[in-house]
């Protein structure tokens, strides 16, 4: 069961412009997404593909990801996957930012989350659990990064998709 409402419909302005929904106001941030069995039929798919960083052609990368949101109406998933390659003592993190509205209002401060982190290079790739929204958000975008365990970042790209 969701625990938001439908107020708003979904606007998808251009790759990389993100989402905007609308719903109910959240409690907290840590309270964004909530874990979901997978993919629940959404319509609508916006994929990354592979991104890589550092984005460059004369180097190999040291980590690699994508990410995926699907959405019907205001009810959005997110799915991410994260691979590290070089044995620098870095992870590989595929993060995401988004904006949330609260007390009615959207806020202008990004809320960033990291849902795949792979932190060996003989594992393959870590792909997240599937993430659902319980609030309003807009202007969902991915990019990997160099970090943490914990999923804290350390080195990130300029450029979102």
């Amino acid at each position: 069961m969701r625990t938001h409402s439908r107020l708003a419909p979904l606007a998808l302005a251009a790759v990389g412009a993100g989402l905007v929904l609308a719903t109910s106001t959240p409690a907290s941030a840590s309270d964004d997404w909530h874990v979901i069995s997978g993919w629940s039929g959404l319509a609508t798919k916006r994929p990354t593909g592979w991104m890589a960083y550092p984005e460059s052609p004369s180097g190999p990368a040291q980590a690699e990801g994508w990410g995926r949101v699907d959405w019907t109406g205001t009810d959005v998933e997110v799915h991410t996957g994260a691979a590290d390659r070089i044995n620098d003592g870095w992870c590989a993190i595929t993060q995401l930012r988004y904006h949330v509205k609260v007390n009615g209002a959207w806020k202008s401060d990004w809320q960033y989350r990291s849902p795949a982190v792979d932190c060996d290079i003989d594992d393959g790739q870590v792909i997240s659990k599937y993430y659902a929204s319980n609030y309003p958000i807009k202007d969902v975008h991915f990019q990997v990064c160099l970090g943490w365990r914990d999923g804290t970042t350390f080195q990130c790209p300029t450029n979102w998709h």
